[in-house]
């Protein structure tokens, strides 16, 4: 059962991860913008391969048991840097949809905005190293 089973999980997570990204990239206007900085237009179909097989080698991976003996420094180091990744992607995201604004608005908070954020930053960050302290 659990070789019918995890093949169809595998297959729901590329096509969602797929799409998200897709629809990310396309939101954020990522790769056009990255050829404008770097003045590599010509390079444009290569960033775009090389975003699609990431997508799918991490898809492929996360359903595996392989991994890389890395020092702690370095895993460290790397969960860092992706924390910091993820962080700033999440508020380009939010910054181009134009949430925080609306938000603020809305609910009338503009004097609590900065304990919001300090309170999404503390919480994020402390889930994040509770989560890698007791199930990894």
């Amino acid at each position: 059962m659990e070789y019918l089973i995890v093949p169809i999980i595998g297959f729901s997570n590329g096509i969602i991860v797929g799409s998200g990204i897709v629809a990310l990239i396309t939101l954020l206007d990522i790769v056009p913008r990255l050829t404008q900085l770097t003045k590599t237009y010509d390079s444009i179909k290569i960033y775009e391969n090389i975003i699609i097989y990431s997508a799918t080698i991490a898809a492929f991976l996360s359903l595996t048991t392989l991994g890389i003996k890395l020092g702690i420094i370095i895993i460290v180091l790397t969960g860092f840097l992706m924390g910091i990744f993820i962080g700033l992607l999440a508020s380009a995201l939010a910054e181009v949809m134009n949430v925080i604004p609306v938000v603020i608005r809305r609910f009338q908070i503009e004097e609590y905005v900065i304990f919001i954020v300090y309170s999404l930053v503390l919480g994020k960050t402390l889930g994040s190293f509770l989560h890698w302290l007791f199930l990894h």
